[in-house]
């Protein structure tokens, strides 16, 4: 009986035991390693790394359904690794902002493995979703991979039937979509991702900007870049990332901005680059790439999609017509140099004597001297100028001139002279304390001057005179110039000396009494320069440098005297008060006028000229000072319009400010001490352009070619016109100046 007991016990432990074990056993059946398991683990984790980690979503969209269709045979993998599969495509469709299908694969992830989790890159977004999912437990069905078809007979005869691989358009949802304003902006983006889907990158890109143009998103701009960057358009997929990137910093949106990044430092190193070794001795070069016109310096690299592109150059090289034309194929994170090799235009024309020559040539330059040159051996430029001044001072000049030049472009040399004479009426208040008689003064001036090129160094001489009644000027000069860098870089050194004799109107320079320091009548001036043009671009050029002048004689006018006033009456002179006021307030003497026999100048200019398709921009800036302690700035700017083939026109403006000498004063004090003498200024003047001023300038000019711009020999008509307007803050008599200055110039220029 014991026995018995003994053994039913002992059954009932042994099938309870079994019981258990089946229990515990059964989960680890069911979620055996399957033989596909590892594989599609292994590519879940590829497509995470890979395509998710560069917000290439519709790629890996793609690649997880295709993963998932495999998996879902019999026998192949197991629930979890489903799951995971699952799990991967609702993080895709988040990022993509479908929140509906996000939490369809999260319920669907859950109905394959109920401890299905989220990793740890998942956003808070996708938290929340994964959440509501769970709540739910919706189990959606999967997209089904779209299998591949042939063209069928029916397709063949109906012209309207899509082709394989083609994105139709989603049907129109009803009602507001979550997450978008603009229905018709999803049903694009929708149509663009299923076209990326099917391999169709241009459809992608074309329904991704649509979207855009109804409704700016961020994930649609990033999905439209991984289309462009697939499809090689890399300049505009860096664009549009950059775009999106800067989305979601604004947004605060940690995902995209995580792709963004990684698909910018994705981007960047595989833009390849091109430059151009445009050629020497070519003018008027013009280069196009792609069609479109090569702006600024050719040696500068820039960006370029990779793949074939068009590269066309035209210019003229010893008179003669010249192109280049050239396909190249640039790849990846390539720099391409384009080195241009400029080549006669009508090859039909030569001889077999330049052809062969044109075959053993080495370089480019060795090119162009085998080509027929229609280059000017002599040009010759002759112009007929007069010119008028007329202001409310009472001073009115005229001047005629004429110049000269003549150059040989290929031998390297020219010469060229100019005279002008000036014709001065005046009866100036400021000579003496009251107006002065009117008078009528002639000048004339000439100058001549030539040069001849050495190899990469230009030497150019010159001298000119100039004679006044009271005034003998002779100056000589010269100056050396260097082509350095292709003739993109250009020193310049020049100096000249001036020798100056100083008298008085109607009498000889004999004549003229020494001063008691001296024979002051000499005038000494040494001018000294350096400077430097860079251009910049076929089309910009600047040009910097610096003067120094070193004057050494008296410069003071014999005829200028100057009123002096009591000490207690100078300070209460106002500036701009008449002759009559000075007359009855000043002392009984007037001292001539005398200024240091010393005077240092310094200025620092530069120029900078740009030419536009048809205008050509001029700005001159100059800064001054001088050991008197006058500091001056001068901005002076011209833009240059064409007006067809015949005429340009511009607008001139023109500023000038400074500040006046140290020994400068609108009313000098002269004290007379106890035994009758006289204590004078040790410097004095009467000259207001010494004083502190302003000046402006408001004009315009016309140049107006005559015949054909293709004739050897050209006429041409120049006409310019300038008001000036001059104010003197510390000057007696005067405190304003108004002037009219106009020109009027004829030139010729024939060969």
């Amino acid at each position: 009986m014991l026995q018995r007991r003994t053994d039913g016990v002992m059954a009932v432990l042994l099938a309870v035991t079994l019981h258990l074990l089946f229990l515990l056993a059964a989960p680890r059946i069911a979620h055996a390693a399957l033989p596909d398991d590892a594989a599609a683990e292994e590519h879940v984790r590829g497509v995470l790394t890979e395509e998710y980690a560069k917000a290439q979503y519709s790629e890996a969209k793609r690649k997880l359904v295709s993963e998932l269709e495999r998996c879902r045979r019999p026998g192949r993998c197991s629930p979890s690794v489903k799951a995971q599969i699952y799990i991967a495509l609702g993080m895709v469709a988040s990022q993509l902002g479908v929140a509906s299908e996000a939490k369809n694969h999260f319920s669907n992830a859950f109905s394959e493995d109920p401890s299905a989790k989220l990793p740890e890159r998942a956003t808070p977004t996708m938290r929340t979703q994964f959440m509501e999912s769970r709540v739910k437990g919706v189990v959606i069905p999967p997209p089904p991979m779209p299998a591949p078809t042939e063209t069928t007979a029916a397709q063949l005869e109906d012209t309207s039937a899509p082709s394989p691989g083609a994105a139709p358009m989603p049907a129109a949802p009803t009602g507001k979509i979550p997450g978008w304003e603009n229905n018709q902006a999803f049903q694009y983006a929708s149509a663009g991702m299923n076209a990326d889907l099917a391999g169709n990158l241009e459809g992608c890109i074309e329904n991704d900007k649509k979207s855009l143009e109804l409704e700016e998103k961020a994930r649609t701009r990033l999905h439209l870049a991984s289309c462009e960057n697939r499809a090689g358009k890399l300049i505009d997929a860096l664009k549009n990332t950059q775009k999106a990137l800067k989305m979601g910093i604004d947004q605060k949106d940690a995902g995209v901005m995580r792709a963004a990044r990684q698909r910018v430092q994705d981007i960047v190193p595989r833009v390849p680059h091109v430059t151009f070794d445009p050629p020497n001795g070519v003018t008027n070069l013009a280069v196009k790439f792609d069609e479109r016109e090569v702006k600024g310096d050719l040696r500068k690299k820039f960006s370029v999609d990779p793949g074939k592109h068009q590269v066309h150059a035209e210019g003229t090289g010893n008179g003669n017509a010249l192109s280049y034309d050239e396909e190249i194929e640039v790849k990846e994170g390539e720099t391409y140099t384009v080195k241009i090799t400029m080549k006669s235009r009508a090859p039909e024309f030569l001889t077999q004597g330049q052809l062969a020559c044109m075959t053993a040539a080495k370089n480019q330059e060795d090119v162009l001297k085998c080509l027929p040159s229609n280059a000017k051996n002599l040009v010759v430029k002759l112009g007929l100028d007069m010119s008028g001044y007329t202001d409310n001072t009472h001073v009115h000049v005229a001047s005629p001139a004429i110049n000269a030049q003549v150059i040989s472009p290929t031998a390297g040399w020219n010469v060229g002279g100019s005279f002008l004479a000036d014709f001065v009426t005046a009866a100036s208040p400021d000579i003496v304390s009251t107006a002065s008689r009117a008078f009528v003064e002639r000048r004339y001036a000439g100058t001549l001057g030539g040069g001849y090129k050495v190899g990469i160094f230009g030497l150019q001489a010159n001298g000119s005179f100039s004679s006044e009644p009271d005034y003998l000027n002779l100056n000589g000069g010269g100056s050396i110039t260097a082509d350095l860098n292709d003739k993109l870089i250009t020193p310049r050194l020049a100096f000249s000396h001036s020798d100056g004799t100083i008298g008085r109107n109607d009498t000889p320079f004999s004549n003229v009494p020494l001063y008691h320091l001296g024979d002051k009548r000499k005038l000494y001036t040494n001018s000294f320069e350096l400077g430097v043009t860079f251009v910049m671009s076929p089309t910009s050029v600047l040009v910097v440098g610096g003067t120094m002048d070193t004057e050494r004689g008296d410069q003071s006018k014999i005829y200028r005297y100057v009123p002096m006033f009591s000490p207690n009456v100078a300070g209460k002179i106002q500036a701009g008060v008449p002759a009559d006021v000075v007359n009855a307030n000043r002392l009984p003497y007037r001292p001539q006028e005398q200024l240091p026999n010393e005077r240092d100048r310094f200025a620092f200019a530069l120029r900078f000229l740009h030419r536009f398709s048809s205008a050509t921009l001029r700005l001159d800036q100059r800064l001054y000072y001088d050991t008197w302690q006058t500091k001056a700035t001068t901005t002076d700017l011209r833009y240059v319009q064409d007006i067809g083939r015949h005429l340009r026109l511009w607008p001139h403006l023109r500023f000038h400010a400074q500040t006046g000498v140290n020994f400068y004063r609108l009313a000098y004090a002269a004290l007379t001490r106890d035994d009758g003498t006289v204590v004078l200024p040790t410097y004095r003047t009467g000259d207001r352009e010494l004083s502190p001023m302003i000046g402006a300038t408001l004009g315009a000019g016309a140049r107006i070619a005559l015949g054909s711009p293709e004739a050897t020999t050209q006429y041409a008509i120049t006409v310019q016109g300038d008001y000036m307007y001059s104010y003197y803050f510390n000057s007696l008599y005067i405190v304003q100046r108004q002037a009219l200055y106009g020109s009027f110039g004829f030139e010729v220029e024939f060969q």
